[in-house]
C-alpha cells in the first residue's frame, strides 16, 4: 500500500525530506517520536491516494534519533531519523 518511500537526508541538522506513494485509497497517520515515546510531529490523511511529499522541520528539538511513523490501514512502517 506504500511504495518508494524515500526519508532524506538522514542523517540531518534539521529538516526530513519525506515522499512516498500511496497505491491505493487508505487513510494514514504520518507521525514523529522522539525516544522517550513523545509525539512531535502529527499529519493525518483521510481516503488519500497518490504521492505524498512533505518537509519536516526538526529544527527547535534536540540532536539525537527520532522516529517516523507512518500507519495505514493495514501495516505500520517506521524509519528511524536522525538529527546531528
Amino acid at each position: 500500500a506504500i511504495d518508494n518511500l524515500d526519508v532524506y537526508p538522514n542523517p540531518s541538522r534539521d529538516i526530513f525530506n519525506v515522499s512516498f506513494t500511496s497505491t491505493e485509497v487508505q487513510n494514514l497517520k504520518i507521525r514523529v517520536f522522539n525516544v522517550i515515546g513523545e509525539e512531535i510531529v502529527s499529519d493525518n490523511l483521510e481516503q488519500f491516494v497518490g504521492e505524498y511529499t512533505k518537509q519536516i522541520d526538526l529544527n527547535n528539538n534536540a540532536k539525537g534519533i527520532y522516529f517516523l511513523e507512518i500507519e495505514t490501514d493495514k501495516d505500520v512502517f517506521n524509519t528511524r531519523l536522525i538529527i546531528q
